[in-house]
């Protein structure tokens, strides 16, 4: 329930992101705190604020992806076993430096997949959060200082947007609900062809 919330939150987020990027650029971190998001709006809002806005929020994704782990433990992720089979081998991979390194790859790496990790392996819940937000903090203040540097071509493209605030939000809303629509077509069609067929 609070993944779907936050995945529905940064799918908005999107679609509404050139608007909020003009008129909000901290709003549309907390809504949807993708690291380009925080780059751009680095330009324009305080190095603080916006870090902490942005950590909170991954941090908050983090938890629903630890709450995952810990009702469901590795079987969340048996889906991509069977659909997926290089990616699936690629998180088994990170599963094992997981299992190697524990929450030090969370602060390395805090990604919702090892936090699911980090549920499942029943990882106590307060050291799970302080790694998570000491990670967050960490690549968000990467993240703005690289943006910050780019202020200027920022400023250029805010510009932009600024005069064409409603065709760029109406391109954005639109890119969002054709990868929806495609992504449920798609869906529908690996599940009809993977449901057993009748008898002949």
């Amino acid at each position: 329930m609070l993944l779907g919330g936050l995945t529905g939150a940064s799918l908005l987020g999107t679609a509404l992101a050139p608007y909020l990027l003009v008129q909000s650029p901290l709003l549309l971190v907390a809504i949807s705190a993708a690291a380009h998001h925080v780059a751009l709006a680095a330009a324009s809002v305080e190095p603080l604020p916006l870090i902490a806005v942005a950590t909170l929020r991954r941090t908050v994704t983090g938890i629903g992806a630890y709450g995952l782990g810990f009702l469901y433990g590795r079987a969340a992720l048996g889906w991509i076993d069977e659909r997926y089979p290089r990616l699936a081998r690629f998180i088994a991979w990170v599963e094992r430096l997981f299992a190697r390194w524990g929450l030090g790859l969370l602060v390395l790496a805090p990604v919702p997949t090892v936090a699911l990790f980090a549920g499942a392996a029943r990882t106590r819940f307060m050291l799970f959060v302080v790694a998570l937000l000491v990670g967050h903090a960490f690549w968000n203040s990467v993240v703005f200082y690289v943006g910050d540097s780019m202020a200027i071509w920022t400023d250029l493209l805010t510009s932009f947007i600024g005069e064409n605030l409603l065709e760029s939000t109406l391109v954005c809303v639109a890119v969002v609900a054709l990868h929806g629509a495609f992504s449920r077509f798609t869906r529908r069609r690996r599940a009809a062809a993977s449901a057993p067929s009748g008898p002949v």
